[in-house]
């Protein structure tokens, strides 16, 4: 059965969210955030359990998830009854709606790749400082941000994070001025997603983004987790293949037009 999902099944969207945080971290962003993003959720449900979830944003872009198998024909039918423009997600299960006459083509989007706990990160020496960062340090991070991507999670977004503890993140300060940081978020026993990883143009080349996240990794790695990270800056996949990610999936967007 597919139907609406109410508020007072979100934390049954949440947990089920939570068992794959790399295909699923910007869902839940979007359900973490202070702003309401999402139009509708619709869930599939079986004898009371939530199986699959198709989200419409406010901006017509649809999100699906799907840890097995799901009812492909209602949920086609379903999209096309909406107001959509496009569907954002990984092609190992997205993959499914093509040719059911609600797409017309797609293009290839970022990378999902894995670190396994058993892949052990070697740290250098701590040539640069590199400290955790603090609430504190947010209004500098958003600076470098605004240097570096065309979008990023806000300043509110990373303070609620840090105030929960559900992620950490290490930076490089030099002259008083944050000029590289890696992140994690979504943190499980088990597992973390790795975000804004960044460096100052002024001061890349002297290895600073790979070495803090080398020190973020260890740390998470001496925990027991695995890593994921998303990413489509081909530069920087040379970084991620030494350290050890593995790609396993990768987003692609499909557009009705």
């Amino acid at each position: 059965m597919i139907r609406e999902i109410t508020s007072k099944e979100y934390h049954m969207l949440k947990d089920l969210l939570l068992r794959d945080i790399a295909r699923n971290y910007f869902l839940l962003l979007g359900i973490s955030g202070t702003r309401d993003v999402y139009d509708k959720i619709y869930g599939e449900f079986h004898k009371g359990r939530l199986k699959a979830v198709l989200f419409k944003r406010k901006t017509g872009v649809l999100q699906f998830y799907a840890p097995g198998d799901f009812d492909l024909i209602h949920f086609v039918d379903l999209i096309k009854s909406l107001d959509y423009n496009s569907l954002i997600g990984p092609e190992s299960y997205c993959d499914n709606f093509l040719n059911k006459g609600i797409f017309k083509r797609f293009e290839e989007g970022a990378y999902l790749s894995k670190l396994k706990n058993n892949h052990k990160v070697i740290i250098n020496i701590n040539k640069y400082n590199i400290r955790f960062i603090t609430l504190e340090d947010l209004d500098l991070i958003v600076e470098l941000y605004k240097e570096v991507f065309k979008s990023f999670a806000p300043k509110e977004v990373m303070e609620k994070k840090l105030s929960e503890k559900r992620g950490r993140g290490v930076c490089i300060e030099i002259g008083g001025k944050i000029v590289s940081v890696a992140q994690s978020d979504f943190e499980t026993e088990g597992g973390a997603v790795i975000v804004g990883v960044a460096t100052s143009k002024n001061y890349r080349g002297k290895g600073m983004g790979t070495e803090c996240l080398r020190f973020l990794c260890t740390t998470l790695q001496k925990e027991g987790k695995d890593l994921f990270l998303q990413y489509n800056n081909l530069d920087a996949e040379g970084i991620y293949d030494k350290l050890g990610f593995k790609k396993f999936d990768q987003v692609i967007h499909y557009f009705k037009e």
